[in-house]
């Protein structure tokens, strides 16, 4: 089983010397993004109740929409939201618990607004390195959660169950993995009336490791359908168990989404994003993955991306069958029609780091 040493590595040698020292400088840098994360928005006041949040921030000019998650005690057990149901069916609900094989951690589920009357699918957000999203939903959250709403989604949340130092993904791959399926299948597929062929993945940075380390590696069988969506890292397995149907391989979309200034030189963001998701998308392109694709965008770091509008273009390429093409994108923003398809910066401008592929 692989045992990276952070996002963006692949799996050492056992016995190596450099693969530790690597491990080492990687967990470092890995805290000081986190910590980092936590300075640069731990500043923004939570909004009442009420008061829209903007989602300007990631991609979506002009849109702002309920804060999810406000006034409730993220600590205190399961609650439900009091925001606005525009359907009959399940509500937002926060912080809840969940228990498997000894190991605890807790999810949010935001699903006012979802049409039951349909086919739903599910978009799984993976946070970042330290968790901060987690803890303030009523910022990205709430915007990715009106995204996944305004295609029938229900959007889940999970914290990691890790509780070592930071919390993290990509440190117990195996043991988080485990937990999360768990999650996902006694929880989520288990009491919700989910199309499980509108199944997505979302991570970012740490969370985007996790996926193309291990969800993809070596348990690709949970998506029956839609596919994954990497922000900001997403780096090569050094193998994998998981072997991919003729149908998974030809239909599933995995697109990865990184910054050209992501590439660890910032002191504020010293992980190698760029280097990771140059690395990871050419790994599963290679292994036969039909539908990949990776959009390079100059003068964004790793604190800049537009995550909103790509999960927007992302489920819609999800939603044809065709190549994903500029027409599968949104058309607002400053990079028309072009989220998932390879544009003017679809390149990076220097040589990515080695990456082994054994």
């Amino acid at each position: 089983m692989k045992t990276p040493t952070g996002p963006g590595e692949t799996a050492p040698r056992r016995g190596s010397g450099r693969a530790v020292d690597v491990g080492i400088l990687t967990a470092v840098s890995l805290l000081l993004l986190a910590a980092t994360v936590v300075g640069r928005w731990a500043w923004t006041p939570s909004p009442a109740p009420g008061d829209p949040v903007s989602c300007a921030a990631y991609g979506l000019e002009g849109v702002s929409v309920a804060p999810r998650g406000v006034g409730h005690p993220l600590d205190a057990g399961p609650a439900l939201s009091g925001g606005p149901r525009w359907a009959e069916g399940p509500s937002d609900r926060l912080d809840v618990a969940f228990e498997h094989d000894g190991t605890t951690s807790s999810y949010h589920v935001f699903a006012d607004g979802i049409d039951w009357s349909e086919p739903v699918g599910v978009v799984f957000r993976l946070h970042g390195d330290g968790a901060y999203e987690y803890h303030h939903p009523e910022h990205k959250v709430s915007c990715l959660a009106e995204v996944a709403r305004s295609h029938n989604a229900v959007l889940v949340a999970p914290r990691t169950p890790d509780r070592q130092g930071e919390p993290t993904w990509w440190e117990d791959l195996d043991g988080n993995a485990d937990w999360f399926v768990a999650l996902a299948e006694q929880r989520i597929f288990a009491e919700y009336d989910i199309d499980r062929s509108r199944t997505w993945l979302h991570g970012y940075s740490g969370g985007a490791e996790f996926i193309s380390y291990e969800m993809l590696a070596d348990r690709a069988d949970f998506l029956a359908g839609g596919g994954a969506l990497l922000s900001g890292g997403g780096g090569a397995p050094s193998g994998g168990d998981s072997r991919p149907t003729d149908e998974q391989l030809e239909q599933l979309v995995l697109h990865w989404d990184v910054g050209l200034d992501d590439d660890g030189t910032d002191p504020w963001a010293p992980f190698d994003a760029l280097s990771a998701a140059t690395a990871g998308h050419a790994w599963y392109e290679d292994a036969g993955w039909a539908r990949t694709s990776v959009r390079y965008r100059e003068g964004v770091d790793h604190f800049e991306l537009p995550e909103a509008r790509v999960l927007d273009a992302a489920l819609t390429a999800g939603e044809t069958s065709g190549e994903i093409t500029a027409e599968s994108a949104l058309d607002s923003g400053p990079e028309p029609a072009a989220e998932l398809s390879s544009g003017p910066s679809a390149a990076p401008f220097r040589e990515p780091a080695t990456r082994r592929r054994d």
